[in-house]
């Protein structure tokens, strides 16, 4: 607990929930007026999916998606070399995100297939255009000539 903070100051804020579930929307400076109301609540849904896809793994999930159509939870496993829990955790913030969607079957030995949403779908042109850009851009600094001084 903070010093010179009263337990009861702590409980009392408010804790935002957002859109994608289990993850804490950012935090803005501005004020919370009408029109930046429209401003933060997009910027906090872009900073939510940025979230979303910056944990671990979870590119390489959905790379795993992306000629569209069923996966199962096994050949995913076994394709990313992840460790169940892990990926159950990923596919399940994919899920609760509407970029997948799980369909299981009442067979012996259990079956679960997950398939990208027309949402995913989309997200992916949009990695299309960040991997063209990446194509002719790399991520080195731009070294800037000083001009030599004629002064003196």
């Amino acid at each position: 607990m903070g010093k010179g903070v009263s337990a009861s100051k702590q409980r009392s804020r408010p804790k935002r929930r957002s859109a994608i579930s289990g993850l804490a929307p950012a935090t803005s400076s501005r004020s919370t007026e009408a029109s930046d109301g429209e401003e933060c609540e997009s910027s906090c849904q872009l900073a939510d999916l940025l979230t979303l896809l910056g944990k671990n793994h979870m590119l390489a999930i959905l790379g795993a998606f992306r000629e569209g159509g069923p996966r199962r939870f096994g050949v995913l496993q076994r394709q990313l070399q992840l460790c169940p829990n892990t990926l159950s955790g990923r596919l399940q913030d994919l899920v609760g995100a509407g970029l997948l969607t799980r369909t299981t079957f009442n067979e012996i030995p259990p079956r679960v297939d997950y398939e990208p949403t027309a949402k995913a779908m989309e997200l992916f042109s949009i990695f299309d255009d960040l991997l063209r850009w990446s194509s002719h851009h790399d991520l080195q600094p731009v070294l800037v000539a000083i001009p030599a001084d004629t002064t003196g």
